[in-house]
């Protein structure tokens, strides 16, 4: 158990009747020990995978969060998602829920104390122990949901709807602008959005296939979900998936992969995941399928791509971002 665990554990009341855990799947046995109902959402599927399919909620609604009295959680990296993580507690949760949120103290910020702030009648810090430590946020003040949010994003024809959890919420990040220009020109039959995020590309790329079959996959519950709603707002379908790995989907099925990979797991850098996606586009490909990927330019990912999918080339470079084309062998 790491330290941020085992600063929620001690810093919980001692009992409860209804326990939800949200984002910390290996608090399953000691949330047992402390409440006669435990209730565990991991965005990550990751994370999702590690709990009992009996303690996994999927959604933070009034069913699933019904008498829930204690909460504890791992902060997450954006104030976003723990102002919709709190709004939902605050909205569901019985009136006087005693939320548990901590985080190592180098990633924490004085911000998060006013997100909570907004929810909860009284918020304050716990004192610092192995470099992590706790907020607790007491008394739900309820206010009318907001999350998912929608931005319209006039110069894409598009609406965005996100939950706070996504990366860039309903914004339009730099990469993903760079191949949000080039999907109108992408075509195929079984299309892929790999680390669909909140559905731009997904979305684009339906628009540009109507008679296509357009999939779009995460590790984040937020973001298939709003992958799923931007689409559906914009009058397209995409199919979306919640999953970790595609080795249950068959080789030599797809004929375009669009990716902007992250380069990160929470705070912590992690290039692995984005190395996988090329290793999977590479099965997933048919020959001469096309993957088009947008990177950070310091990355050293043309030759990764090379090898993983087949002959790739630079599309566009500036100091920044690198937008790569492989057409698999």
């Amino acid at each position: 158990m790491d330290p941020v665990d085992r600063m929620i554990i001690e810093e919980s009341p001692e009992s409860a009747k209804h326990l939800l855990v949200i984002d910390s799947p290996e608090l399953a046995d000691a949330a047992s020990d402390v409440a006669g109902r435990v209730s565990i959402y991991c965005d990550d599927r990751r994370d999702a995978d590690q709990v009992p399919r009996s303690l996994l909620i999927e959604a933070l609604d009034a069913a699933t969060l019904e008498g829930v009295d204690l909460v504890w959680m791992r902060l997450p990296k954006a104030l976003a998602a723990l102002d919709e993580y709190a709004e939902r507690i605050s909205a569901h949760a019985l009136p006087g829920v005693h939320l548990v949120a901590a985080g190592r103290t180098k990633h924490m910020t004085l911000s998060m104390n006013d997100v909570l702030g907004k929810h909860f009648k009284a918020v304050s810090a716990s004192l610092g122990r192995n470099k992590s430590r706790a907020l607790h946020a007491i008394g739900a003040t309820p206010t009318e949901l907001t999350w998912p949010r929608e931005n319209l994003h006039p110069e894409l024809s598009l609406g965005v709807i996100a939950h706070g959890a996504v990366f860039a919420t309903n914004k339009v990040d730099d990469g993903t602008r760079l191949l949000a220009e080039r999907c109108a020109d992408l075509h195929g039959n079984d299309l892929l959005d790999l680390g669909c995020g909140s559905g731009i590309l997904a979305t684009l790329l339906a628009r540009a296939n109507p008679e296509a079959t357009v999939h779009g996959v995460d590790t984040s519950l937020a973001a298939v979900d709003s992958t799923r709603i931007t689409s559906e707002a914009n009058g397209r379908h995409v199919t979306v998936h919640w999953a970790w790995n595609l080795n249950d989907w068959p080789a030599d099925s797809l004929d375009v992969i669009v990716c902007n990979p992250p380069f990160h797991r929470g705070v912590a850098k992690d290039s692995e995941p984005a190395l996988e996606m090329f290793t999977e586009a590479g099965r997933l490909l048919r020959p001469g399928g096309e993957f088009w990927c947008v990177y950070n330019s310091h990355l050293p990912w043309k030759a990764r791509l090379t090898a993983s999918i087949g002959p790739t080339t630079v599309d566009f470079q500036n100091p920044f971002y690198t937008v790569t084309r492989s057409i698999a062998r």
